[in-house]
């Protein structure tokens, strides 16, 4: 059972990756988390997001702007490393809060922002804004694969086009994703076999890449993403209620 769903997240992680740039981490994460330790789900997760970071920056290739790939990676470096060290102390009770904290905050946040879509857009933010901002992303990325959605609080404000704000928060997530993998395992969260089992996963991934580019000029954005938050929503209940 536990394998059947890993390759359904597979599946899920590359089509929600390919479609929308961002939402896989943070719609898995809890899921997977209700079914096996959150710590093995977050690190089993890893390498998907990895692999799946490099198909989508390969289909939005170029198209990234490098300004604030220079701006938003140094400190976003930083916070994944903090957040690894943070997942890697925390009890499996304590994870288990601390990830269905984020999956109903930012699950509230999309469906804002669903109701809202210009939420942030009318305003101008610095540098040193997103600064902060990639900080506390590579923080929840590191915890909970999450750091995609707190980057969009910045990059939606420099009303950049679709092509080049997915490649250019992609990018910053393949370079998040790649120190992930080093920080997990120097700290034991991510072993051999589960890095194994991460990549036996590619070809669901890549099928999923498949089916989202197939489904981003027909699908209904809006009821697909209302939808998906609602479940992380849920999730995010039942892991603190589980603890």
């Amino acid at each position: 059972m536990t394998i059947f769903l890993t390759i359904l997240a597979a599946l899920a992680a590359g089509l929600i990756k390919t479609t929308f740039g961002i939402g896989a981490g943070v719609f898995l994460t809890p899921l997977m988390s209700l079914i096996m330790s959150p710590k093995t789900a977050v690190a089993l997760l890893a390498p998907m997001m990895l692999i799946s970071s490099i198909i989508t920056l390969c289909m939005h290739w170029k198209k990234w702007d490098l300004r604030y790939i220079k701006i938003l990676l140094p400190s976003l470096l930083v916070g994944i490393v903090l957040g690894s060290y943070y997942l890697a102390w925390a009890s499996p009770a304590l994870t288990k809060v601390t990830i269905g904290v984020i999956a109903m905050l930012f699950s509230s946040y999309q469906i804002i922002r669903l109701k809202n879509p210009k939420l942030f857009a009318g305003i101008e933010m610095n540098n040193l804004a997103g600064v902060i901002i990639s900080f506390f992303a590579g923080i929840s990325s590191a915890i909970a694969h999450s750091g995609g959605i707190i980057i969009t609080i910045y990059l939606v404000t420099k009303n950049l086009s679709k092509s080049t704000f997915v490649a250019t928060l992609v990018g910053l997530l393949f370079f998040s994703d790649i120190l992930k993998m080093i920080t997990y395992t120097k700290l034991g969260l991510l072993s051999q076999p589960l890095l194994v089992h991460g990549i036996a996963l590619t070809p669901a991934l890549f099928i999923g890449s498949w089916l989202g580019s197939k489904l981003i000029k027909k699908l209904s954005e809006s009821q697909f993403i209302l939808y998906v938050n609602i479940l992380i929503f849920i999730s995010g209940i039942i892991l603190i209620a589980s603890r």
